[in-house]
């Protein structure tokens, strides 16, 4: 039941996750009201972060482990994330020196909404309902599913492929350290540069504060959690 519940939850993020993300890609991305309050505050914050943790401290009480967030398989997901990087910095390496690659870098660097989205949330959901391996192809659909409209079908099938690779490797460790940060800072710019997609310094600053506004939020519901926990087990 929790399984099935789980599923058609995941199911509503991922298309809202389409909706958002194609609306501030192609119709709205100059209105800044709309990037501010829809893209930033409604899709980044709430849906992939608050959201998310919110199931797993209040619904489920897995507590932040429950998106990947953990010490657990720490040293093999920093190991992970080392092969995974120097897969894809032989990809930007060509992009080195131009003008939109340290942007480009930063910006995926503080994109930790993105990571917990596809897979500190979608992958463990899928695989609660199906299984890894399920988990791994399902995450990739979905990824590709939410840049429809977005990038060219190559770049999406390419971008598909990419996040299988990843899956492996997180479903092995269950730990986002095994692509966030130093993964999705290399993987994500060269997906980005090779879509010639371009990040002015602005959005650079936003996305800044933003990680900071989600890393707080995500330390204060850790903690919160942890003290409802403890309060139960000294009531037992």
């Amino acid at each position: 039941m929790r399984n099935k519940k789980e599923l058609i939850v995941t199911i509503i993020t991922l298309v809202l996750m389409w909706a958002g993300y194609y609306a501030d890609n192609n119709l709205l991305s100059d209105n800044i009201v709309f990037v501010l309050v829809i893209s930033l505050l409604g899709v980044v914050i709430l849906l992939c972060v608050v959201f998310p943790a919110f199931w797993v401290t209040c619904i489920t009480k897995e507590g932040l482990q429950g998106l990947g967030i953990t010490t657990k398989n720490l040293l093999l997901s920093l190991i992970f994330a080392v092969i995974l990087g120097g897969w894809r910095f032989l990809e930007i390496k060509e992009y080195i020196g131009q003008p939109s690659f340290v942007n480009t870098i930063l910006f995926n660097l503080f994109s930790i909404w993105e990571v917990l989205f596809i897979f500190g949330w979608l992958f463990t959901r899928y695989q609660n309902a199906f299984g890894k391996l399920s988990a791994i192809l399902l995450t990739s659909l979905s990824v590709g599913i939410y840049h429809i409209g977005t990038l060219r079908f190559d770049r999406i099938v390419a971008l598909c492929v990419v996040i299988i690779v990843c899956g492996v490797f997180y479903s092995i460790t269950e730990n986002i350290f095994t692509l966030w940060p130093v993964y999705w800072a290399i993987g994500c710019s060269a997906s980005t540069l090779a879509s010639k997609m371009i990040f002015p310094v602005e959005m650079v600053y936003m996305a800044a504060i933003t990680v900071c506004i989600q890393i707080v939020i995500l330390i204060v519901m850790g903690i919160k959690f942890r003290k409802l926990n403890k309060n139960q087990q000294n009531l037992i």
